[in-house]
Formats: C-alpha cells, sequence, structure tokens
C-alpha cells in the first residue's frame, strides 16, 4: 500500500488540516500519509489533532526552503 503524498504549501490554515482529515477519512487502516505544508499555525494544529484522534505521527520535520513535513499512519 503506497504512501499518500499530499501537497499543501501556500495554502493558510485550515486547509492544511482539512486536507489531511480528508486524507484520513480516504486511506486505509496502516496507510502512511505525508504533507508539507508552509503554514506555522499547522504545526501546532496537525500534531494536535493526530494526538487527539489516536493518529500515529511517524516523523515531523522542517524542510530547508521554509516548510514543514509531517508524516503519519493512520
Amino acid at each position: 500500500m503506497d504512501a499518500i503524498k499530499l501537497d499543501t504549501k501556500g495554502q493558510d490554515c485550515p486547509l492544511p488540516l482539512i486536507t489531511l482529515k480528508n486524507a484520513l477519512a480516504d486511506a486505509a487502516s496502516g496507510q502512511e500519509i505525508e504533507i508539507e505544508f508552509t503554514c506555522p499555525e499547522a504545526t501546532v494544529n496537525l500534531p494536535n489533532y493526530c494526538q487527539e484522534a489516536g493518529v500515529e505521527i511517524l516523523s515531523f520535520d522542517k524542510n530547508d526552503n521554509k516548510s514543514w513535513t509531517i508524516r503519519v499512519r493512520k
């Protein structure tokens, strides 16, 4: 099962969170989702949502180009 890759760079909150929620709804159990974003608020919102929803965070990295990437498993 391939990972779902999402690019929300340039989108303001809450769009990265909505995009992640929609992807989680469509993902199979155990499937990984990687989302890249530039919204600073999402650095807090996405991990908080994952924690509340019981979604496993596999990695959370700051990229050189002023964006972040979070990888989760449903």
